[in-house]
């Protein structure tokens, strides 16, 4: 008989790749024939259906969402002592919510698997009876970005006692082992889609990025690059998708630069804003293995990312199916993109060594592994 899955993450409403990932997951094992619930801590508004019909049971822990939006009053908080001890107190009482709301879905069922997604999932886990329940662990970002903040002190605190941990890539896998936790494997993200043919590349020239306007994220450089890129490739435009915190910032850095610059808001389909690209380009600081890389990759697109990870050197083999340069660095990026903007020989033959390459994370395949490890974790 095949075991339960509780899987869990920080959220499962908002539109992300955290958040498509376990999607994926989750109706991938319910149509293996397992019982999945999905479960998130906090609700997350406005709130993204993945899938029409899903195959699997789905909750949410907490009544409202946490953190609040940012105020002036939250960001004085810690200076104005009566305000903070409530945003505390706030704070505790939802997280005990969590907990007992988790206990009643671990109830409501035979014993299983725990999957944590995220690391405020697993800490919900750990404040809740679990006994007989065995616990995977994941972390989807990169060592270097966790040891660069504190997660990795969270993730060693968090995971050590779990019965298996994994990363994204075995770079991540071998370094968290290092690190101290003990049982450490790796398991990719699966692709959502695997279109049945390569995309026509855009006649007009689009230069795309999808993702969050983050500092992190390294849209400012990719702006940079178009300002010296744009001057002598009147044809193309750059595109960038998604919406964050800088998108103000962004808004007024690109008013300062030659040439067509479009900004579009987040999209829910992925794979159709991906397929009217020329080029796709992630100019990232940090990532773990990014989910668009790969799907753009699918599409049979040429990609320039930045060397900011494991994951994306997995991903571009070390430079033979993407376009690899430092990170942080506007004019090697322009450099790049100038170089296949110029040659659509080159484009074409980058973009079908991707698509081979990622054929390995096609979703049955991914499934394997994780059927393989639900059956070494219940040994």
């Amino acid at each position: 008989m095949k075991p339960r899955i509780v899987l869990m993450a920080n959220n499962i409403d908002e539109v992300g790749g955290a958040q498509r990932v376990v999607h994926v997951i989750a109706q991938g094992l319910a149509g293996r024939g397992y019982a999945v619930d999905l479960v998130g801590v906090t609700p997350f508004e406005p709130r993204h259906e993945f899938i029409a019909n899903p195959g699997f049971r789905r909750f949410t822990l907490m009544d409202r969402t946490w953190p609040p939006p940012p105020t002036s009053d939250l960001r004085l908080a810690r200076y104005l002592l009566p305000s903070y001890r409530r945003r505390q107190a706030e704070r505790s009482g939802l997280a005990n919510q969590a907990a007992q709301a988790l206990t009643k879905v671990l109830d409501d069922g035979p014993r299983g698997i725990i999957v944590t997604a995220q690391l405020w999932a697993m800490e919900t886990v750990a404040r809740t009876a679990h006994d007989g329940w065995s616990v995977i662990g994941q972390y989807h970002s990169s060592f270097e970005a966790a040891a660069g903040g504190r997660d990795l002190a969270r993730s060693i605190e968090l995971y050590r006692d779990v019965d298996l941990v994994t990363l994204l890539t075995p770079a991540d896998a071998t370094a968290f082992q290092r690190a101290g936790l003990n049982s450490t494997r790796w398991l990719p993200n699966p692709l959502a889609f695997w279109p049945d043919k390569a995309a026509d590349p855009a006649p007009d020239g689009v230069l795309t990025y999808l993702g969050r306007f983050s500092a992190e994220k390294g849209v400012r450089f990719l702006i940079d690059a178009w300002g010296e890129i744009a001057p002598t490739h009147p044809t193309w435009r750059l595109r960038l998708i998604g919406s964050g915190p800088d998108e103000a910032a962004l808004r007024a850095q690109a008013a300062q630069v030659e040439g067509t610059i479009e900004f579009l808001p987040p999209v829910t389909d992925a794979m159709a804003a991906l397929r009217d690209a020329s080029i796709v380009v992630l100019p990232s600081l940090t990532e773990g293995l990014p989910l668009v890389m790969a799907e753009a990759m699918a599409w049979g697109l040429p990609v320039v990312a930045t060397d900011c990870s494991a994951g994306v050197r997995l991903l571009s083999e070390d430079g033979r199916a993407a376009r690899i340069v430092p990170r942080g660095n506007a004019g090697a990026l322009a450099g790049a993109v100038a170089g296949l903007m110029e040659n659509s020989h080159e484009r074409a033959r980058l973009g079908a060594s991707a698509r081979v390459s990622v054929a390995k994370y096609k979703l049955d395949s991914v499934l394997d592994l994780w059927e393989s490890m639900f059956e070494d974790v219940l040994r």
